[in-house]
């Protein structure tokens, strides 16, 4: 850990989010973001998943694409499984097996692409799949590039993140007032497109920095800029933190009510 505001720590990707969006060609870079936390906030929009790159050994085998899959019904028991120990883990969504036999040679070859590459050479959704997400990493929640068929599935599930990753932050805090504390509701789809702007340049969304005072809890947002490399990025975020945010997420204990300042 380099000082005490690095990104590194022993409570690890609970204490902060970063976030770049690519709204031209529909994908978000994120860290800190895992695959179970995605999973809890999108659960009702995923059927079978794709395995492109993956070592979970209880996969299924298609004979049309040569590829592996997860039923839907089975998707859990990925979860529960150690993911970020894989390493490489790609996969896409679809809807049914049928429409999977119908994918041409050329559409087969550029799944592998990007399992290989974790990037795309056409916006990846396919009307064969009827799949709405991508999801590529090299170590789930250290650096994952996802796309989305629906931006609102996007921010959707970072409303529902940030607030779970506040609430697991303070209970591990071992303090007595934590305890009886609530935990926050998601975050309005809505009031997290108040910042996407912000999102197109790069932001760090900092739980480890955020404020509970006055009846308020206030969640930092800075601009960070484009990284893909982390180290880095904790290097730079170092000294940005010292600074004034660019907005905040407030969530009012009394009105119940979440807004977005800038």
């Amino acid at each position: 850990m380099k000082g005490d505001d690095g990104l590194k720590s022993q409570t690890g990707s609970h204490e902060w989010i970063y976030v770049h969006i690519n709204p031209n060609q529909d994908y978000v870079m994120s860290n800190g973001i895992e695959l179970k936390e995605f999973y809890s906030a999108l659960s009702g929009h995923l059927h079978h998943l794709l395995l492109l790159k993956h070592q979970y050994e209880n996969a299924s085998f298609n004979m049309h694409t040569h590829l592996e899959y997860v039923r839907a019904d089975e998707i859990v028991d990925v979860i529960k499984d150690n993911v970020s120990s894989y390493g490489d883990f790609c996969w896409i969504d679809f809807d049914d097996e049928a429409g999977l036999d119908e994918m041409s040679g050329q559409e087969i070859a550029e799944l592998l692409y990007i399992g290989h590459m974790k990037s795309h050479l056409r916006v990846p959704f396919y009307k064969k799949l009827n799949n709405r997400f991508v999801y590529l990493s090299t170590e789930d929640g250290l650096m994952n590039r996802t796309y989305y068929r629906e931006w609102g599935d996007f921010f959707t599930m970072l409303g529902g993140v940030i607030p779970s990753k506040w609430s697991t932050l303070r209970s591990g805090k071992g303090l007595r007032k934590w305890k009886k504390e609530k935990a926050l509701p998601a975050i309005p789809k809505e009031v997290v497109m108040t910042i996407s702007h912000l999102m197109r340049e790069g932001v760090m969304i900092s739980l480890k920095n955020a404020v509970s005072a006055k009846g308020k809890v206030e969640v930092p947002v800075w601009v960070v800029g484009d990284w893909d490399n982390m180290d880095d990025l904790e290097e730079d975020f170092a000294s940005r933190v010292k600074r004034e945010p660019a907005s905040w997420l407030v969530y009012d204990l009394k009105s119940k009510e979440w807004t977005g300042l800038l």
